[in-house]
Parts: C-alpha cells; structure tokens; sequence
C-alpha cells in the first residue's frame, strides 16, 4: 500500500452522463503515456463493453493496449485493464471507478484514484458522496475537480 500521503483520490464533477466515458479515455490516455498501470471499475452490465470499444475510437491514432479481465490471460501483461464482479488483485498504480455502487475491494492498495461526482442525477451524486467518504476514511488526500 500506498504511503498515506501519497495517496490522492480525486473526484471529477460531471454534469452529463455523456461525459463519464471521454473523462475515463482521457485519464486513461494520460497515465498510460506516463507509464503507470490503470485499473478500471465497470461493473454495471455494458459498460465495460462500451468502454472497450471506447478506448479504441475516442481519439484518431490513440491506442491504449488494454483487455478485460475475464478475457484476460495469464499473466496481465497489458498496461490497462477493465474488471468488474472479478476484482483482481489490485497493483495498478491508477484506479478509475465507474460505478454508482460500492469502490472494488482492494481499493486502498491503489496510489490514484479517480472517481465521478455525477451532479446530473441525485442517486449517482449521492453515491459518489459515499465513495468519497470511503476514500477520506481510507486516508486520501481528496481533490475535487470541475473540467
């Protein structure tokens, strides 16, 4: 685990669900052209299907090596990785949460986290207020960010 003060988990405020899957591709994009491992949390039917294809057409020659996890082989190798109920054992140096449930198990192992203020519907601002509430208790220095 990371050092606590290490630790940043910031959350993104999102006015449209429209813009969930740019913000993941461009924070994905990022942190794969630092060199830093990215997990993603999907977990709802689709999305992680949708985020796949996503990451292969969001940006004109932006490629991102990634694999979902249960179609994965052993080892990861790729630098990115999408899961969902199957939560792997969390090494990514970057989380990106896509849920308007609970964070995965293992969350506190991750460095960065980034998650979703989803203002545009009451049920998703309210569970993203519970997650980041679990992020401050876990002990991250907490960020919010209107883009």
């Amino acid at each position: 685990m990371a050092p606590a003060n290490d630790r940043v988990a910031e959350f993104i405020e999102l006015r449209s669900p429209d813009d969930r899957l740019p913000e993941v591709c461009t924070r994905t994009q990022h942190h794969y052209e630092q060199g830093r491992t990215v997990a993603i949390y999907a977990p709802e039917p689709g999305v992680a299907a949708e985020l796949d294809k996503t990451l292969w057409t969001f940006r004109q020659n932006a490629f991102i090596p990634h694999v979902r996890l249960e179609e994965a082989e052993e080892p990861l190798i790729e630098p990115v990785i999408l899961f969902g109920d199957e939560v792997p054992d969390l090494q990514a140096d970057v989380l990106i949460v896509l849920t308007d449930g609970d964070l995965p198990a293992g969350f506190e192992r991750v460095p960065r986290v980034y998650d979703f203020a989803e203002v545009y519907d009451a049920a998703r601002r309210q569970a993203g207020r519970q997650r980041y509430t679990a992020c401050q208790s876990a002990g991250y220095r907490m960020r919010f960010v209107k883009p």
